[in-house]
């Protein structure tokens, strides 16, 4: 039997002993190589071999022969970057991370910046959902605070969407049937309007399932879930130097998730649960922007760029196992309240909104020096309430059937920023780049605690926590960067950087008790990272390789006191992360391609002595753990094939892509532990110019593993992952 821990390695010696295959294949007919690939991760086009940061780009082609269709399924197929869920369900929170740095906390500004189409999407609740009409997903590593401002302390991910094309009418169907009763549906069509340069583009996808995890208390099956997304952009010239391109976004989901079992039900290799009351929630986001550039005669811009986004959501029920809360549920009856059930339901409501502006003045005029400097605002309104519902029978000498908790916290957040960043080619071959930003932060807060049951209230079973909280804060920051970019030929380059991240600071918001800290700090990080980008074999194979070492400091971490059924954000006075990333893309001649990526990264906490254990409230000293969630290699690799069938135009295509992660942990002790996995993925189909069919499968060896894992202080519980998927595509274009 072949062990999974040599599956990676097997497919990354595969993918670089292609010519073997390719004495299958007929001899290329002309020059074969690489497509180019233009990023704006320095706001402005250029070919990401220029740009001296480790970048990972996906383009759209490649997330749908890869079969991807979600957010986290891109990045978590990306070296040293992961999007999870580490509490529940992906959708009420996920765990996003870069090179270790990551975070799992809703009342937190993101430690991962997520930008779509320019627009900073500012909480973390608002990064799941499924990919749209997307030209390709940029992930920068490392902190990307002078372009991007605060909350991009591990790095940055770029959405960019398709625009309007003003050259003539087209679009595309697409549907998708399979397992699970899975049915997804896509669509766009681009037309121009009238003779003067607009055109609009439409995009609209539906996504639905029934679930994998069957749920034996209710008799349905959880983890499903329905998605509908769509967009409607504009683009043209009101003058000959003036463009517009406006959108505006709207995505509503529907899940049943968080199926939680026990960890001995897992190991025993079930895959149903027993839960009375499943976790289940909606959330609706809706986003505009508009951005005008105008072009000055020297060909630098002046671009102004005004962004809108709201999200609503709802969450009710739990994701705890019948009997979970077995001995709370005891003690309650032992006092005489008969019927008692601890937690039945966990209600959430949550509220975002923010409004940004930026002007930025982008030069391209001198050939040695290139530089961008502007101005940033953005105002926000966050607003979060957490519920605890408990139920018992009526007649006893509490009053009702049952008691709601609930604690609600509303953070208003004002921002502004100045930024300049620039490389300067010193001769032919140095080049000098670096910025700064210097921004500063107003944040106003309130806190309220309330019971809906006053005999509860009167016999001190809520009296733990505070009723009310007010409070404020303002603070400035700094993000520079420096460094140099050395050509060693026009084919290999060299760089080193020093770049600072900062994360703000912020609020406590959940049932807070006398012991909990109102207020947590912000979070800083100095990076230093060298790396390479050489473009070989006459263009045909791109590599990239980077070091690292990150200087965290003041690290936000969510503690639980499952005592006092509290939760609040601390900090950990020092964390520090190092590795690298390796990277290939590949285009051996006309019919084989590949990409492969590895990563490896040590993450721990260096300074963080006053914890808590997993499941109790117990102090522990955690220095020297390792950070949770954090895999210390993470790897990806694809291979794809193409070959004309011999009827008439008709293309085959074929593509392998499979993700690897090694084992982690869950918990900050480092007490609860997933091993190693990988996850394989596979398209089969064929193809012509307007028509496509396809066969494909996720998660093709069925491998069983757990999303996210707790202990809520009566044992340890998961969720575990999607399990094998397969189906059929069919689209056509128009």
């Amino acid at each position: 039997m072949i062990s999974r821990r040599h599956i990676l390695p097997g497919l990354l010696l595969t993918t670089m002993s292609c010519p073997a295959f390719a004495q299958q294949a007929q001899a290329p007919s002309g020059p074969v190589v690489l497509d180019p690939i233009t990023v704006t991760s320095q706001k402005r086009p250029e070919k990401v071999f220029d740009v001296p940061i480790s970048i990972d780009v996906w383009t759209g082609e490649q997330i749908e022969r890869d079969v991807y269709t979600r957010t986290d399924q891109v990045i978590s197929g990306t070296p040293n970057a992961q999007m999870g869920s580490p509490v529940s369900g992906s959708l009420y929170t996920n765990f996003t991370a870069i090179r270790g740095v990551g975070s799992a906390l809703i009342d937190t500004d993101p430690a991962v910046g997520l930008n779509v189409d320019g627009i900073a999407v500012g909480n973390s609740q608002a990064y799941q959902g499924n990919l749209l009409d997307v030209n390709r997903v940029e992930i920068l590593r490392g902190p990307q605070g002078t372009l991007y401002g605060r909350n991009n302390l591990a790095g940055t991910i770029n959405i960019i969407s398709n625009t309007p094309d003003a050259s003539r009418t087209y679009g595309e169907l697409r549907f998708d049937y399979g397992r699970f009763n899975t049915l997804r549906g896509f669509g766009f069509i681009n037309t121009p309007i009238g003779t003067n340069g607009w055109a609009v583009r439409g995009a609209l996808s539906f996504d639905r399932n029934d679930g994998y995890t069957f749920n034996i208390a209710t008799g349905q099956t959880l983890n499903s879930l329905i998605d509908v997304h769509g967009r409607l952009s504009i683009q043209g010239n009101i003058t000959e130097n003036l463009e517009f391109l406006g959108s505006v976004e709207s995505q509503h989901q529907n899940v049943w998730d968080g199926a939680w079992m026990s960890n001995s039900d897992f190991l025993a290799g079930l895959r149903t649960v027993d839960i009375l009351n499943p976790w289940h929630g909606t959330m609706d986001t809706t986003t505009a922007r508009a951005q005008f550039t105008y072009r000055l005669d020297n060909g630098d811009r002046i671009v102004s760029l005004t962004g809108f986004q709201s999200r609503q959501n709802q969450f009710d029920g739990n994701t705890w196992p019948n009997g979970y809360f077995a001995a709370t549920n005891a003690l309650f009856q032992g006092f005489g309240i008969s019927g008692f059930q601890y937690r039945a339901d966990n209600p959430f409501r949550g509220y975002y909104s923010q409004f940004s502006q930026e002007f930025r003045y982008v030069s391209d005029a001198n050939e040695r020096f290139k530089w961008v400097a502007g101005l940033y605002a953005e105002r926000s309104q966050g607003s979060s309430s957490y519920g605890l519902t408990n139920t018992f029978d009526p007649g006893g000498f509490l009053s009702g059937d049952s008691v709601t908790l609930m604690s609600k916290g509303t953070t208003y957040t004002t921002s502004i920023a100045a930024f300049a960043d620039g490389t300067y080619a010193l001769n032919d071959r140095l080049k000098v780049f670096g910025g700064f930003r210097v921004g500063y932060d107003w944040k106003e807060f309130s806190y309220g605690f309330s019971s809906d049951n006053a005999s509860f209230s009167a016999l001190g079973f809520d009296a733990d926590f505070l009723r009310s909280l007010q409070g404020s804060l303002s603070a400035p920051y700094i993000t520079p960067r420096i460094g140099l970019q050395y050509f060693i030929t026009d084919d290999l380059n060299v760089y080193a950087s020093l770049s600072r991240g900062y994360k703000s600071g912020g609020f406590n918001t959940a049932f807070l008790t006398a012991t909990s800290m109102g207020s947590f700090n912000p979070e800083t990080m100095w990076t230093y990272e060298v790396g390479f980008k050489a473009q070989l074999l006459n263009d045909r194979l791109s590599l990239d390789g980077s070091l690292f070492y990150n200087d965290w400091y003041n690290q936000q971490v969510l503690i639980v006191n499952t005592t006092t059924q509290s939760s609040f954000i601390a900090n950990a006075p020092r964390s520090r992360s190092f590795g690298g990333e390796l990277e290939a893309r590949l285009k051996l001649d006309e019919h084989w391609s590949a990409k492969a990526g590895i990563g490896y990264v040590d993450a721990t906490y260096v300074d963080f002595a006053n914890a808590l254990a997993t499941g109790s409230s117990a102090v522990i000293d955690a220095s020297g753990n390792q950070q949770q969630y954090i895999s210390k290699f993470t790897g990806t690799v694809s291979l794809g094939y193409t070959w004309n069938v011999g009827i008439d135009d008709l293309v085959g295509t074929a593509e392998v892509a499979y993700q690897f992660r090694s084992g982690f942990y869950f918990d900050v002790e480092n007490t609860m532990y997933q091993p190693a996995y990988g996850l394989l993925n596979a398209r089969v189909g064929v193809e012509t110019g307007k028509y496509g069919a396809y066969a494909w499968a996720q998660n093709l060896t069925d491998q069983r593993y757990r999303a996210s894992a707790i202990n809520g202080g009566f044992g340890q519980v998961g969720a575990i992952g999607a399990p094998l998927a397969f189906g059929g595509t069919f689209k056509v274009k128009f």
